[in-house]
């Protein structure tokens, strides 16, 4: 029986519903998006909600791992060895994360390591695909994904935590918290270390990849973290946040020895020899004695790196064509401030400002054939955003939301860019239990300083990357307490920039259309039993002029996810989850040949067990349980089997 059927009957035996535990305190001074018990942008957008407890039930420990079940998303791993999010067929770099209301993507290329941000931090994630609030300022043409931090309740509390799995990894963690009618703390420190992962043991070895841990794939990660919030007053309140995180890691190599493959790349041998993020932040928020709300952030991100591309896979060498050193600094600083104003019946209104410095320094050589280049980069740009959003229910089953924003960009050796976006939408509850949704958006990301100054491909002349989004979206309740979620849209992405085949520079040539659609069923019946499913198909077709590719490479049309969890009277818990990626492809260097990747399936199981008023939990998990041998990229294995065990005690 194929593999995907088994994993289908091993979800079914496990189909049931558990109810919803009391939420996580959280650090909530952040939200940028003004939230309240009025119906607002989060009725007329498509939002989906990672709590601390769908972490914890999942065995996540890193971000990719917590969001990698929702429909839409697709977690790809490749060559840089880092997991990239993929939303709705678009890149990390269309992604605007943010932690606690602030930017966190490196100002070099956009993109984040999702793998260096620690779960056991996070009181929510809040993702929002497609259309999402003008508030958030220039970015997430595909996405917003905003990390809620955890907070801290009344008293003092702690907990502890050992992790440990094959090849001698392992995951300790600790907290502390606590809080008083004057305000509250949370703090953390957490130490990950793997010296590799398992391959399946159905994967025919070569001389690239000859033993059965994966080359060049071990990580090391330690992290520190705190928040806390003091109340001024009744209606002051102050909050700050600091954390860090560093490590190292390998960047496995391709496996593909042929050299004759077109859909094969060069093997390189690198590693992240260095890493380190260092963030503070500090929130002011004061409501008025009348119904305005005003409030500020102040922020600054840093991001370290020092990679180096070896000769061979020694990792000793630096003396060959093809080697290289990078030591980088990526740097975020700025301000955002918002006021909103409740007019009562006749709506809520919200005006945003920010403007952030951006900037990127970097040292190190790149060696070729023709001789050594010297890299001494130090650039910097400017970002700037005024919007606001306007919220109003007209009637009791109605909510309309309209808004508009200006960004701008200026820098170096570039003109400044200015642009603008909006959002329009609306929702519509005919019956209780039933909302109807319907959304269209301009969302506008500037060039990053690589396109714009990379030394042998930027362009300073690039135009600002544009995405209309298109959306229809049906939340209903049906009997036996499911619900049933469902949305179809359609994306047209412009002034995509990419590198000319020919010049090998950046340029605005990319044209995309990304449609789809979206279902999802979560079934809470039963005390003891939940379970959720969704399916998501995404057709992407390339418009680009002189294109010669149809589908899209490594956009998969066919995404399925299936989670369920029992719980046993006397407190066990068996956690199932599956997901299943089909009809995705990849493309020869020149995309005059392409190639489909075979379809697989993963299946996750993780049990615990509860003690002492479920203050102790005693746990043992297994990913990827049918040993698949897949690649979310050609030529580039994912892990085998791999078994884990842990404990926690909170107090």
């Amino acid at each position: 029986m194929p593999r995907f059927q088994l994993a289908l009957l091993l979800f079914l035996a496990l189909v049931a519903a558990q109810p919803a535990l009391a939420q996580e305190p959280e650090y909530a001074l952040g939200e940028i998006v003004v939230t309240s018990d009025k119906p607002g942008v989060d009725d007329v957008t498509n939002i989906t909600e990672v709590t601390a407890k769908d972490i914890e039930t999942r065995g996540a420990t890193t971000l990719n791992e917590a969001i990698q079940m929702l429909p839409g998303v697709y977690i790809r791993t490749a060559a840089d060895g880092t997991p990239r999010i993929d939303i709705r067929g678009f890149r990390t770099r269309h992604i605007k994360l943010l932690i606690n209301g602030v930017p966190f993507q490196s100002t070099y290329d956009g993109q984040f390591d999702p793998a260096s941000i620690p779960a056991e931090n996070i009181s929510r994630i809040i993702l929002t695909k497609g259309a999402s609030s003008v508030l958030y300022g220039s970015g997430g043409t595909a996405a917003v994904i905003n990390i809620i931090t955890k907070g801290g309740n009344q008293g003092m509390h702690g907990s502890v935590g050992l992790r440990a799995g094959q090849e001698d990894s392992y995951l300790g963690k600790a907290s502390l918290s606590g809080g008083n009618e004057k305000g509250f703390f949370f703090g953390s420190v957490s130490r990950l270390n793997s010296n590799g992962y398992l391959i399946s043991d159905d994967f025919d070895k070569n001389e690239a990849q000859d033993s059965d841990r994966r080359e060049n794939s071990d990580r090391e990660r330690n992290s520190f973290f705190f928040n806390g919030a003091y109340n001024i007053d009744a209606s002051t309140q102050l909050g700050a946040v600091f954390s860090y995180t560093g490590g190292s890691y390998g960047k496995p190599p391709s496996v593909i020895t042929d050299s004759t493959d077109p859909f094969g790349k060069t093997a390189k041998y690198e590693r992240l020899e260095d890493y380190s993020d260092l963030a503070a932040q500090f929130n002011l928020r004061h409501e008025f004695d009348f119904p305005l709300t005003i409030a500020t952030a102040v922020y600054a991100n840093q991001r370290n790196e020092l990679t180096k591309g070896y000769d061979d896979d020694s990792y000793s060498t630096t003396d060959l064509s093809g080697s290289s050193k990078s030591d980088s600094t990526s740097t975020i600083a700025g301000t955002n401030m918002r006021a909103s104003y409740d007019f009562d019946a006749y709506g809520v209104l919200t005006a945003a400002l920010s403007g952030e410095n951006q900037s990127w320094e970097e040292t190190g050589f790149t060696k070729k054939k023709k001789g050594e280049t010297i890299i001494d980069t130090d650039k910097d740009l400017q970002e700037y955003s005024a919007a606001m959003e306007y919220t109003i229910t007209p009637i009791e089953q109605v909510t309309l939301v309209a808004g508009g924003g200006y960004v701008a960009q200026t820098g170096p050796e570039s003109e400044t860019a200015t642009d603008w976006t909006y959002l329009l939408g609306a929702s519509y509850r005919p019956f209780e239990g039933t909302t109807i949704s319907a959304n269209h958006a301009r969302k506008v990301r500037f060039a990053s300083i690589r396109n714009l100054f990379d030394a042998t491909s930027g362009n300073p002349d690039l135009e600002p990357e544009v995405a209309r989004h298109f959306e229809i979206g049906l939340d209903q309740e049906l009997p036996f307490k499911t619900v049933f979620t469902g949305s179809v849209y359609r994306t047209y992405a412009e002034n995509l920039i990419e590198k000319d085949d020919t010049t090998d520079i950046y340029e605005n040539y990319e044209e995309y259309l990304l449609e789809g659609f979206e279902v999802g069923l979560e079934n809470r019946f039963f005390d003891s039993f939940w379970a959720r499913a969704s399916y998501g198909y995404l057709h992407s077709e390339d418009k680009s002029d002189n294109s010669e590719r149809d589908e899209l490479q490594y956009r998969p049309r066919d995404t399925v996810a299936l989670e369920a969890q029992y719980t046993c009277p006397f407190g066990t818990a068996l956690n199932a989850g599956v997901r299943y990626v089909a009809n995705q492809y990849t493309y020869n260097d020149d995309a005059t040949e392409k190639k489909r990747m075979d379809d697989f399936t993963v299946v996750d199981l993780k049990i615990s067990q509860s003690f002492l008023d479920k203050a102790l939990s005693v746990y043992a998990g297994v990913n990827n349980l049918f040993d698949e041998d897949y690649e979310e990229s050609y030529g580039f294995p994912r892990p085998g089997r791999t078994l884990y065990c842990g404990i926690d005690y909170a107090f």
